[in-house]
Parts: C-alpha cells; structure tokens; sequence
C-alpha cells in the first residue's frame, strides 16, 4: 500500500512538471490576429499548411473551384500530435487526417461549391480545452 502513494505522487508530480514545462514553453501560446497570413493558392493549387502549436500557419487559403487541390500538412509541434478536420459549409466531413508530431501526410481533392470550408484540430489533452478551443482552425475560401 505505501509503494502505491509513492508511485501515486511521483506520477502527479511528474505531470504536473510537463504541465509547467508546456505553458513556460510557450506550447499553449496563440497568434495575435495581425500576425495570420492570408495567402492565395499558389499555381496547380498546391497548399503547404504547417501546424504549430495550436495554430495553422496560413490560417486561410483561397482556391478555385473545381479544380484539384493538393494540400501537403505538415505537423511541427514538439510531441502534440495534431488532426487535419475540413468541413464543407454545410459541415459534411471531407477529410479526417491524424497526423503524428514531425509527420506529414498529402491529401488532393477537388471542392466543386464555392463558399467557406473551415478547418480545425479537435485534438484534446485530458481536462484542458481542445486545439480547436484554444484557436487551431482556419478557413479555406473556395471561389
């Protein structure tokens, strides 16, 4: 019973050390609004997104429509795994993608509706509130 409160702290402490260790580290940190780029999809539609922590960098892009959309997420959290989740305007799921911290993951598609598809990590670490909550979501605007 006594290896069991030792073990009991020493977890506790632990976790609470990596919580301190995250916050003083600026993992919880989000971008003022005049620090979000807004960038126009480059020729053949080929978007680059990098997910930080808790934000995308560009949080909005514009594409044309009906024309095949490459975007290549590129997660360069330290250790925060984040998702890719792009709704349509009517919030139909169009792409679910878990992508591991320093991973990459390539995904092409085609949005034939002009309109506002938003973008978000719904990630969520035990009490503390979601990616998505603490800002982690962007726009694309398909023209």
């Amino acid at each position: 019973m006594l290896y069991f409160f030792y073990y009991t702290r020493l977890i506790v402490g632990i976790a609470v050390l990596v919580g301190q260790w995250a916050f003083t580290h600026g993992l919880y940190a989000q971008p003022a609004d005049s620090s979000l780029p807004h960038r126009e999809a480059s020729v053949g539609q080929q978007i680059i997104i990098s997910m930080e922590s808790y934000s995308f960098t560009p949080p909005e892009v514009v594409v044309e429509a009906g024309k095949p959309i490459t975007l290549t997420l590129n997660n360069e959290s330290f250790l925060i795994p984040h998702n890719f989740l792009l709704d349509d305007p009517s919030g139909i799921r169009l792409v679910d993608a878990d992508i591991s911290s320093g991973d990459t993951e390539v995904v092409t598609l085609t949005l034939i509706e002009p309109g506002i598809y938003p973008f978000y990590c719904d990630k969520k670490l035990f009490f503390f509130p979601s990616h998505r909550e603490q800002g982690m979501e962007g726009r694309l605007i398909v023209r």
